[in-house]
């Protein structure tokens, strides 16, 4: 990237100073001289994967001040799947949490920065400047607030609980009888289901919103059948269905949301309820006794990082801290937000369940596809 500024740079002072020297009279004029050559076609093709990534790089990091290292990553990764440019511009838009619109504009403006012809109105300044130096033009702009919707803030609450229910299997030695990640799912919906139920029907819309966002990225013949995490549209209906064996009126929207049919909604009524009662059962023990929070438990949220702050406005730390302290925990588990670009994780050596703010800007921007999809007619429809 500088060395494609630094050719800029030598070809915008070559051209200013060839204008200069016919402005003050230095260069020799016959009537013989031919006329100057016109500045030949560009040929930037946006259609092209390679030549679009290059562009959005420099778009990202340049314009709109995102990490170099963190979007290098992410188009390399990405552009290997892409057939046609614009193909880019989707997954982008949602990784760095940019509106659309506002990313296809910026892409115009640094259409040409790689260049040698001459400026083009509207985009991008030549750098005026030491070769080394990076203009102001062009210079990392102040990276636009992210602002935390409550879609983001609802999705995160379900991300916590599910690590929290990892943490209760390690901590207190519970039998895994079946696929942990399926039964971290069920731990998290059972624990809102019952006992925040005022905050479950929103938040399990949103989670199952979610995933259903994550499954369409993907072609369902390209859905993962290896590893331990079911694929996205399963969890969704999984989540559905067990909320639904805990109220069927409550919860009616997540099984319209997932495409259950009449018979599927009696059966989860019926296997559902085997698990809400074996959640109920081997919880029991656990639990911290009423009105004493547990001193082994804590929140790690920083109150003065711009993304996180808004998490203790919009009362999710707290609602967390309450989540975390109900149980007996044997020694200090925390619940940490950090910076990174992962997702969420519990860490048995540490106690730790850490949520890295790249999951949380991957929300905040699914969140925007799921207002326009909620809006849509004919929603919702998943299957």
């Amino acid at each position: 990237m500088v060395e494609s500024l630094r050719r800029v740079v030598w070809c915008g002072a070559v051209c200013l100073g060839l204008a200069f020297a016919d402005a003050v009279g230095l260069r020799a004029q016959t009537p013989a001289e031919p006329a100057r050559a016109s500045v030949a076609p560009c040929d930037i093709d946006l259609s092209l994967p390679g030549m679009m990534r290059d562009v959005l790089s420099n778009a990202l990091v340049l314009g709109l001040g995102k990490p170099e290292a963190e979007v290098r990553k992410f188009l390399d990764a990405t552009v290997e799947r892409a057939k046609h440019g614009e193909q880019l511009l989707l997954p982008v838009a949602k990784q760095f949490a940019i509106d659309e619109v506002a990313l296809k504009a910026e892409v115009e403006r640094f259409r040409h920065c790689n260049c040698k012809h001459a400026p083009v109105p509207g985009q991008v300044p030549l750098p005026r400047g030491l070769p080394d130096a990076v203009p102001a033009a062009v210079a990392p702009a102040v990276e636009p607030a992210v602002v935390v919707t409550p879609f983001a803030k609802d999705v995160l609450l379900h991300v916590v609980l599910h690590e929290l229910g990892h943490a209760l299997v390690r901590e207190f030695d519970l039998p895994v009888l079946g696929n942990e990640e399926t039964l971290a799912d069920a731990f998290a919906t059972h624990y809102l289901v019952h006992h925040l139920p005022d905050r479950a029907p929103a938040v399990l819309e949103a989670r199952v919103r979610s995933w259903l966002i994550e499954a369409a990225e993907v072609p369902r013949v390209e859905w993962p059948i290896h590893g331990e995490h079911d694929h996205d549209a399963r969890r969704a209906f999984c989540t559905a269905a067990l909320a639904v064996a805990a109220d069927g009126k409550a919860y009616a929207k997540l099984a319209e949301l997932v495409g259950m049919t009449e018979r599927e909604v009696r059966r989860a009524k019926d296997y559902g309820a085997e698990v809400h009662r074996s959640w109920r059962r081997i919880l029991q023990p656990l639990w911290m006794p009423q009105g004493q929070p547990s001193k082994e438990a804590r929140v790690d949220c920083p109150a003065d990082e711009p993304l996180f702050s808004q998490l203790h406005e919009l009362g999710l730390v707290e609602e967390l801290e309450r989540a975390v302290r109900r149980f007996d925990w044997h020694s200090q588990v925390t619940v940490r937000f950090a910076p990174g670009d992962g997702g969420a994780a519990w860490s048995r050596s540490t106690r730790t369940v850490t949520v890295q703010a790249g999951y949380l800007r991957r929300f905040v921007a699914q969140g925007l596809v799921a207002s326009q999809a909620a809006a849509a007619p004919g929603a919702p429809g998943a299957r």
